[in-house]
């Protein structure tokens, strides 16, 4: 009997591991499509709430592009991830990614940098990927289930294991 319990503790630890990278799906269709309509809908809680303020706060000048939209959708857009940032969500992803200072991108905040610092240029400039917030080449059900397991099939098996995989 003992020894079922030690293994039902380790499994229950195992799953509870393996979910830590796992975001909430995002069910507002707003940022959906207003976010999705150009580049995956990051989740907010890769970002504490100065991030997102700064970055959908001057959506004219959204990383070198005007992607201005009508300001009552921008305030729903930003109340949504304000409202799911790192630094007041519980979702146990949002305290892995949760860290001081407003970052200007996703890909400068500490945790990107601690999981994916190792990936050499030439990840990024594959053609499958093209860019560090091209988070769905490799982590392609994010948006669907909220999981970053990656798959890293389509590299060369000697860049897969330089980004850990």
């Amino acid at each position: 009997m003992r020894a079922l319990t030690i293994a039902a503790v380790l499994v229950a630890m195992a799953a509870t591991t393996a979910q830590a990278e796992t975001f909430p799906v995002i069910q507002n269709a707003t940022v959906l499509k207003e976010c999705g309509d150009c580049h995956m809908a990051f989740p907010p809680e890769t970002l504490p709430k100065a991030s997102w303020e700064k970055i959908i706060g001057n959506m004219a000048d959204h990383f070198g592009e005007d992607a201005s939209i009508d300001p009552a959708v921008a305030a729903e857009v930003l109340a949504y991830h304000v409202q799911n940032a790192s630094d007041v969500s519980t979702v146990r992803a949002a305290t892995k990614w949760r860290a001081n200072g407003t970052f200007a991108r996703i890909t400068d905040a500490p945790r990107f940098q601690d999981k994916h610092g190792t990936c050499p240029p030439e990840v990024w400039k594959h053609e499958k990927v093209r860019s560090k917030s091209n988070c769905l080449a490799c982590h392609t059900t994010m948006q669907k289930d909220g999981s970053t397991d990656a798959n890293m099939n389509f590299l060369p098996a000697n860049l897969k294991s330089q980004c850990g995989e």
